[in-house]
């Protein structure tokens, strides 16, 4: 199958397709004083909002928690913690399933 017909203009920069994508010509371009015309908009909603906000808040935190480590190697080195294996295999079994 062989279609002809369609043979756009040769433009070797780009720079009419983009101006045909786009919109921007002169003849569509406003004079001072006019009203500008209508531009393209995006709404974020509030989800992407949070879950944007998330992703910044994780990024900024440090990858080693130092205050969180310096704790638990207190807890270790008190005996609060690690005297017990299968209680420790239950609650991290516990917390994977959400319970």
């Amino acid at each position: 199958m062989k279609i002809d017909g369609y043979r756009p203009a040769a433009d070797t920069d780009g720079a009419d397709a983009l101006k045909r994508a786009t919109g921007d010509s002169a003849a569509q371009r406003s004079a001072p004083g006019q009203p500008q015309p209508s531009r393209d908009r995006v709404d974020v909603s509030s989800d992407a909002q949070l879950l944007a906000s998330m992703l910044d808040a994780a990024q900024r935190a440090p990858a080693i928690r130092t205050e969180l480590v310096e704790r638990a190697r207190r807890m270790l080195e008190a005996g609060e913690v690690g005297r017990d294996g299968a209680k420790l295999a239950d609650r991290l079994i516990d917390s994977l399933l959400g319970r």
